[in-house]
């Protein structure tokens, strides 16, 4: 039965109003949030760029590193929105407040464990990854700062997810696009030397990513204190910190986990690939970077998804939350259909801007004209797998993705290979998503009625 929501306290916005204008506009302020932080990216890598080859190596073996630790603490933020937002649906403030600064708390401790396994591990890493001797002392320079701040990298990640699940999804938006134009000041600065501050070539790259990401952290905290007065003093019994922890694990860690399949199916299907030459390979390589910008907006909709349905679930509105899983399969038909129109038609055009290569070209073609089929039914695994998250199944989402990637993608991209080389691989592809995206949406719906009930 639904909570009484005149009773619930103001941040539980998202239990009111209508569910298409209410997700829509999250998805909006979201979807400004994902193009700033990919900017911020750019950002880099193009100043960098302008040092020279090594120095854009150096950078390009430090991403594995990086990407690794972003999705696990990515996880981590998951679990905080997830127990915050339904704790604002329960109408729990004393509970809202007391899960902020124990999750605020948990990213501190893993500052400390990633900056210590870090500083450890990072140049025996970095020379697996392939790093030469030459390359290598540039890259330690990079991480050395990058660990040193991560304090300002990590703690505004899982701020911005609390605030998040206030149904605020603009001010973090807000935050990251003055995070990335304070980056375009200080990349040239400390990279290049200005005035009394000296070139510091690669470690003046990481120097400004930490510095901005202190406008982040003290913005972020702003926000949950004065905004949202979600800052107050924690209650450090043991007992307390770990019943908190334990709920954002729950749903952390799978999350997190899960974040590296993505990056493992890419290499196991780019293994594959290899075996058509190189052409094929750069092709897949880029067609990846365009489609990951297309699907920028269908996942913007599915991080709104978590704070709303877990709001939601809290306040037991379970007809609101089947408002929204419909109205996700509505906007990742639309969007999907929107891409395989366009790629279908100006597949030609955006494949000579990437290369004027013939033998790049053709497969790149090939590839903007049949993946796109699957991103509509990629972003609606996406929703599934965060509306699955939002109700406290986390094992239920990290298993539908295994079985998405490993259990269909890869063997359905190499059976496709076989039979019909680089075009049976992309439609292996394809067909991987549907099956996915329609059982995990099958098991998605029986979840709801069956939790509901």
């Amino acid at each position: 039965m639904a909570a009484d929501t005149a009773s619930l306290p103001p941040h539980a916005r998202l239990v009111r109003g209508g569910v298409v204008k209410t997700l829509l506009s999250m998805s909006v302020s979201m979807l400004l949030g994902f193009l700033f932080n990919a900017a911020f990216n750019l950002v880099d890598t193009y100043f960098v760029a302008r040092l020279g080859t090594r120095e854009l190596a150096a950078m390009g073996y430090t991403f594995p590193l990086v990407m690794v630790i972003h999705g696990l603490i990515m996880g981590i933020g998951m679990g905080a929105a997830s127990v915050i937002s339904r704790a604002i649906g329960q109408g729990d403030q004393h509970r809202v407040r007391q899960l902020t600064m124990h999750a605020l708390l948990l990213g501190i401790v893993w500052v400390v464990f990633f900056i210590g396994l870090g500083y450890l591990t990072m140049r025996p890493v970095v020379r697996l990854l392939g790093a030469s001797p030459e390359i290598l002392p540039l890259t330690i320079d990079y991480l050395s700062i990058w660990f040193a701040g991560m304090l300002f990298l990590i703690i505004p990640m899982v701020g911005n997810n609390i605030i998040r699940a206030t149904g605020d999804t603009l001010s973090p938006s807000l935050v990251m696009g003055a995070d990335l134009a304070l980056n375009i000041v200080l990349d040239p600065i400390f990279i290049f030397g200005w005035g009394p501050v000296p070139a510091l070539g690669i470690r003046g790259a990481a120097l400004a990513t930490v510095l901005s990401r202190l406008l982040a952290l003290v913005a972020s905290l702003y926000i949950l204190h004065y905004r949202k007065s979600l800052l107050t003093r924690p209650d450090l019994h043991p007992r307390a910190v770990w019943r908190s922890w334990k709920q954002i694990l729950y749903i952390g860690l799978p999350a997190g986990v899960t974040n590296l399949l993505t990056p493992l199916t890419a290499g196991l299907v780019t293994r594959i690939v290899s075996g058509f030459g190189t052409a094929s390979v750069a092709a897949l390589s880029a067609g990846t970077r365009l489609e990951q910008i297309a699907a920028i907006p269908i996942i913007a909709f599915g991080a709104s998804l978590l704070p709303f349905i877990g709001q939601n679930w809290g306040a037991g509105s379970y007809d609101r939350i089947e408002k929204a899983r419909r109205l996700s399969i509505s906007v990742a038909a639309v969007w999907g259909a929107i891409c395989v129109v366009f790629f279908g038609l100006l597949s030609p055009v955006i494949a000579a801007r990437f290369s004027r290569e013939t033998e790049v070209i053709e497969p790149l073609v090939l590839y903007l004209r049949i993946i796109p089929f699957a991103i509509g039914f990629r972003g609606l695994i996406m929703c599934a797998n965060q509306s699955m998250n939002a109700i406290n199944r986390p094992l239920d989402s990290s298993g539908w993705t295994l079985i998405r990637l490993l259990g269909l993608q890869v063997p359905l991209a190499f059976l496709g290979a076989r039979i019909g080389a680089f075009p049976g691989l992309l439609l292996g592809i394809v067909l991987s998503e549907v099956i996915a995206a329609l059982a995990a949406n099958r098991w998605v719906k029986h979840l709801f009625r069956r939790l509901a009930s």
